[in-house]
């Protein structure tokens, strides 16, 4: 039985680019699939359950990734992947919060 291959682009946009933190989450999140998943940019490939070859990718802030998923949970996979990247690897600051006006005496 073939499996479909889901590709998406993905946008790497945490300020220090893909370094080791967002690179272990990657892995961490991929590695939950059985589906082979790959992200690359131009002519590099990296398996991103490998925190070394993404590593390599030498993504920086703003850096477009190709992401591609092959495999009997590759939907799931993907869905996942481009939420983790489009909250920026849940490392952005919280919004600053509104003080409640306070009531009249």
């Amino acid at each position: 039985m073939e499996t479909q291959v889901y590709r998406r682009k993905v946008v790497v946009k945490a300020p220090q680019g893909l370094h080791i933190r967002p690179c272990t989450l990657v892995a961490q999140l991929a590695m939950k699939y059985q589906s082979r998943i790959r992200l690359g940019k131009e002519r590099i490939q990296a398996d991103a359950k490998s925190i070394l070859e993404l590593m390599t990718l030498g993504a920086p802030h703003g850096t477009e990734l190709d992401l591609e998923v092959d495999g009997p949970d590759a939907a799931e996979a993907v869905q996942s992947l481009t939420v983790l990247f489009e909250s920026d690897f849940g490392m952005s600051p919280p919004a600053p919060q509104s003080k409640p006006a306070a009531a009249p005496a």
